[in-house]
């Protein structure tokens, strides 16, 4: 049985690592790294390590993050099943890995070329986390939760930031109120 497939022991202290497309991130505490697992910033499948030059295993693979996986889908308080709309740019080679990524968070819909109801009870956060993974320069996205008033989105640029961040909560007009 190879090294990656066997079940490790975490140290709750020290130092943790995060591979992302061969490149090592961190360091991390083991609690950040369980909080980017319920965010979806980390997933099962992503490599971490207590060795920025180490082995490498699978998230799941660590005894620690396994409890916390298995405590997040346990838990009473998971959201509520809500309908989602996710609008996509996608102008790399990360198509295939995106769509992979959105059939597993829910049913969809495709309703025309790069936008899609989805039926999920994921966060908008998890979902934006979770999709920009297989996304890359130049790629972009919206999710919109109009059930909880949430919106995320990926790679659009510090001038659009600006303007989402002023309309999204800004106060209505008393004429636009009637």
């Amino acid at each position: 049985m190879s090294e990656a497939s066997n079940p490790i022991k975490a140290a709750a202290t020290g130092e943790w690592w995060v591979q992302v497309r061969g490149q090592p991130y961190g360091p991390y505490t083991f609690a950040q790294l369980s909080s980017f697992l319920a965010e979806g910033r980390v997933r099962p499948t992503t490599l971490v390590s207590d060795m920025k030059d180490g082995a490498w295993v699978e998230a799941r693979r660590v005894i620690g993050l396994m409890a916390t996986m298995r405590r997040d889908a346990a838990n009473d308080d998971a959201p509520d099943v809500v309908n989602m709309m996710v609008y996509a740019e996608i102008l790399s080679g990360g198509w295939n890995g995106f769509m992979a990524a959105l059939e597993g968070m829910g049913a969809i819909c495709e309703l025309r070329p790069g936008l899609w109801l989805l039926r999920t009870h994921f966060s908008v956060g998890v979902i934006r986390n979770t999709l920009s993974q297989t996304l890359e320069r130049g790629d972009r996205f919206v999710v919109i939760d109009s059930g909880r008033d949430r919106l995320a989105w990926f790679n659009l640029g510090p001038e659009v930031d600006v303007r989402i961040s002023k309309t999204w909560n800004a106060p209505m007009k008393a004429a636009a109120q009637r």
